[in-house]
């Protein structure tokens, strides 16, 4: 896990927000490289991948193309980066569990997936429940920063979550298609059965700024207190901030340096 102390925090409603600040260079370093760069790069699935790809290259030309190929993974952008880092950071806090990698999803080099950045279950206290939320990643010295705003901003973005049945809709279905026949089936059953029964609200929504400044409480604490007012329980929401001790656009290098 990343070492942290909690700068600030609240609650209002069905809202939570905490400010969390990560001052070790060379832990926060080390944990890209490893846990954030497997996640990053969907190391489980790349290895299986190359092992089938290296059985069919049975020609000296069929092992060079496989060469070339295998070196061509490009590099990421730091949102990527700042998305693949929220997963395992949920996953270390809060035991968040992420039936599928998105990367996977993405056809093309850069493509951003509709709908959610964070789709996966929590457990409680034994009882799973649905996962959906948000990722912002910025270096904007401003509190809070731009992207917190408009209609591409996270506060939008969490209330079209909390609401929008299309959204719902097509999110449930991508999680039907991949946890069915899994392990996670039964999480599936259980999460989704608790959304229905609750006419829709019963579900947990986060949503993740990644920042590379000093922690600032505006950053979050009148978005929080405005969204409070609008969402309707069972639902709720945890609103993090994490500060973190490099710059943000180092991160793809950082990241890349545990790609084996």
């Amino acid at each position: 896990m990343l070492s942290y102390k909690s700068s600030y925090q609240g609650n209002q409603g069905q809202v939570v927000w905490h400010g969390r600040h990560s001052t070790v260079e060379t832990e926060f370093d080390a944990y890209l490289r490893d846990k954030v760069s497997k996640r990053l790069f969907d190391e489980e699935h790349r290895i299986d991948v190359e092992g089938d790809l290296r059985a069919l290259a049975t020609t000296q030309m069929a092992s060079d193309t496989l060469r070339q190929l295998l070196r061509s993974e490009p590099d990421k952008y730091p949102w990527e980066v700042g998305e693949a880092l929220a997963e395992c950071l949920l996953e270390d806090e809060f035991g968040l569990q992420w039936p599928w990698n998105m990367d996977r999803d993405r056809r093309t080099p850069r493509a951003s997936l509709p709908g959610a950045d964070l789709v996966g279950f929590i457990t409680e206290g034994g009882e799973v429940r649905l996962v959906l939320g948000e990722v912002k990643t910025s270096p904007d010295p401003a509190a809070p920063p731009n992207l917190m705003y408009g209609r591409s901003g996270m506060i939008h973005q969490i209330d079209r979550l909390a609401t929008n049945s299309e959204i719902h809709w097509a999110l449930v279905k991508w999680l039907h298609a991949r946890c069915k026949n899994t392990s996670l089936w039964q999480n599936f059953q259980k999460a989704i059965q608790k959304y229905l029964r609750s006419g829709g609200h019963e579900f947990i929504l986060f949503g993740i700024l990644m920042r590379d400044t000093q922690p600032k409480e505006l950053d979050l604490t009148n978005r929080a207190v405005a969204i409070a007012a609008r969402l309707r329980a069972p639902c709720k929401l945890e609103l993090d901030a994490w500060y973190l001790p490099r710059p943000i656009p180092e991160w793809p290098r950082l990241a890349k340096g545990g790609l084996s």
